[in-house]
């Protein structure tokens, strides 16, 4: 009478598994460097990140972007440079910026929304 109750926990465990999707996976940290001029992003991860860089010091609210085709983003295993007037609320002396990542993901009615979102601080100095 054991090996029908084993049997039926490796399938129950087998179903769980297979029920898992790449869509499920966790992004690793874009890596970030920054010299006088620009912030270079790299992408370690096999898809798109897509990115917001502010001065944390802004005032100013910001949203996350949710259209893949209008979004600043990061290729998959590639690397983007931004200059440091682009970071929004950029001045001139601020000594470090957050990134903000994220990737997107297709909703059940058929728009995007941000998941997996990280916050990365970063020293400009």
């Amino acid at each position: 009478m054991r090996h029908p109750r084993i049997l039926a926990l490796s399938f129950a465990a087998l179903a769980v598994a297979a029920c898992e999707s790449p869509t499920n996976v966790s992004s690793l940290p874009l890596a970030v460097t920054s010299d006088a001029t620009a912030l270079t992003l790299r992408n370690p991860n096999g898809w798109p990140v897509f990115y917001l860089a502010i001065n944390p010091n802004s005032l100013a609210e910001y949203t996350l972007c949710v259209d893949p085709e209008s979004c600043p983003s990061v290729a998959a295993r590639g690397s983007a440079r931004v200059p440091l007037t682009e970071i929004a609320g950029y001045e001139a002396g601020i000594s470090g910026v957050q990134v903000t990542q994220w990737r997107l993901q297709r909703s059940v009615a058929g728009d995007y929304e941000a998941t997996d979102i990280r916050y990365l601080n970063v020293s400009l100095r």
